[in-house]
């Protein structure tokens, strides 16, 4: 596992990206022991799931930074979902039984492999790291700035009418 412990996804993809959650705090969380041949895995779906709650956040932590406990909390959650269900099933037909589970509909990139965050999850992350959904656009005019403007009245106002001819414009 190469996430062992707080650490900064400089660039997701890249081979010095550091897990945010370790293998020992998933543990804490799981209710049985993880076997020693599953660290291995597990270890691979922290890293994959760090990265993509780092992808999901846009936010990096590096060595020593606090990482908000949501934001670790629902990492393990994903974790353990993939863990117990690797192949994301939502139902089973044994014979005459069967069974249907509610599918999750725009999760993350990851669905069907067994690991992703679900829309509320996303939500979680965000706001735990401060990237609301909210913001702010700063608009700028289409008109050309020009030194010789020159100027029009109406002739029902005495305001100045800045003009363009439709050349300016272009």
């Amino acid at each position: 596992m190469s996430g062992t412990g707080i650490g900064t996804p400089a660039a997701p993809a890249s081979d010095a990206f550091v897990a945010f959650v370790t293998l020992e705090e998933f543990a804490t969380r799981y209710e049985n022991t993880i076997p020693a041949a599953d660290e291995e895995r597990v270890g691979a779906l922290l890293d994959d799931a760090c990265s993509l709650a780092a992808d999901i956040t846009g936010t990096t932590y590096a060595v020593g930074d606090a990482v908000p406990g949501v934001l670790t909390a629902t990492v393990c959650t994903a974790v353990l979902r993939a863990y117990d269900n690797p192949s994301g099933l939502a139902g089973e037909t044994i014979g005459d039984y069967s069974w249907r589970g509610a599918s999750v509909a725009g999760a993350g990139a990851y669905f069907g492999s067994g690991l992703y965050f679900t829309p509320a999850e996303e939500r979680i992350m965000r706001r735990a790291a401060g990237k609301l959904s909210v913001g702010t656009l700063e608009l700028q005019g289409m008109l050309p700035a020009v030194d010789d403007a020159q100027f029009v009245t109406d002739a029902g106002s005495s305001e100045p009418i800045l003009y363009f001819a439709h050349e300016d414009l272009l």
